[in-house]
């Protein structure tokens, strides 16, 4: 090869790596602006769940319906800024409340850790829900005649089970 040939196919093989690059950066954005799109929405939910949980509180105790609907409010709040503020205008806001009081930051980032291992738990056991509903009474007895035929004396040896 020349050298003109293998600068050539060099600066080829860079544009394409470029191209590849930004479709994957536009990818990305896509995907993140879904998910901070339903993510606002379920916020949303859940600000309407405490709104109507509000109304439902005894009006005896106005301290707590005030709180409550302070509450609703602040969460209508965060999933309305989820929903018009762009990924690089939140992420500079996440940054700066880490700089500015990384105590809050850090239990913030643990709720939101426990909060999501206990959204992920409830959809495994949804799941698992739904995959013994398909599977019906007829799993257990498949599993049993599976059994029985896999533990065979070939499969453990001479001595079998």
């Amino acid at each position: 090869m020349t050298e003109s040939t293998d600068s050539t196919s060099t600066s080829g093989a860079r544009g394409r790596a470029a191209d590849l690059k930004q479709r994957l950066r536009e990818d990305g954005k896509q995907r993140i602006e879904s998910g901070k799109r339903a993510a606002a929405d379920q916020i949303a939910d859940i600000a309407e769940a405490i709104d109507a949980a509000c109304a439902k509180l005894d009006p005896s105790q106005p301290a707590i319906a005030s709180y409550a609907s302070r509450l609703a409010g602040n969460v209508s709040g965060l999933a309305a800024h989820l929903r018009e503020d762009s990924i690089e205008d939140l992420y500079y806001q996440v940054r700066q409340l880490a700089v500015r009081h990384p105590g809050m930051f850090l239990l913030g980032s643990a709720a939101l850790g426990i909060a999501l291992a206990r959204f992920m738990k409830a959809s495994e056991r949804n799941l698992d829900a739904l995959y013994e509903e398909d599977l019906g009474e007829a799993s257990e007895e498949q599993s049993a005649r599976f059994y029985r035929a896999s533990a065979t004396p070939d499969t453990y040896g001479e001595r079998g089970v």
